[in-house]
């Protein structure tokens, strides 16, 4: 068995889709004491859970047939080297990473084994806490 070379991870982020932005920050700063480090527009707001972790929460519908969404990023330094890592590994993504400049985000797309959605992506967002080592 050839040694696998695993690209480092910095920091994680769980998703999860809420119907008021708002009503969820206030619920988990004043229940958990959770901090919002990041938010765009009234689309996304992101907050710290320890050091390195983070709770991504994105506005939309939550139709009551419907699961909840719910996606695991993983922040990386080099989605570039990411992608290729994974096409060297033969999994499968959902194309080249793209920046999305209303996210000041660059990311890749890859689904799990169940269907999850997986995020690798490199934060570019003014203001966002980057790993102080990093």
């Amino acid at each position: 068995m050839t040694e696998m070379t695993i690209l480092p991870v910095s920091q994680t982020i769980s998703f999860f889709r809420v119907s008021d932005l708002e009503r969820t920050r206030r619920f988990y700063a004043e229940t958990f004491g959770l901090k919002t480090v990041f938010e765009r527009d009234g689309k996304v707001i992101i907050l710290q859970a320890t050091g390195e972790s983070f709770f991504g929460f994105v506005t939309g519908d939550l139709p009551a047939s419907q699961p909840r969404m719910a996606a695991l990023t993983f922040v990386v330094a080099d989605a570039d080297a990411w992608s290729r890592h994974l096409e060297s590994l033969g999994v499968a993504t959902k194309g080249a990473p793209i920046f999305k400049a209303d996210f000041g985000i660059y990311i890749l797309y890859v689904t799990d084994p169940d269907g999850y959605t997986v995020e690798v992506l490199e934060m570019r967002a003014p203001g966002w806490p980057h790993l102080a080592n990093a």
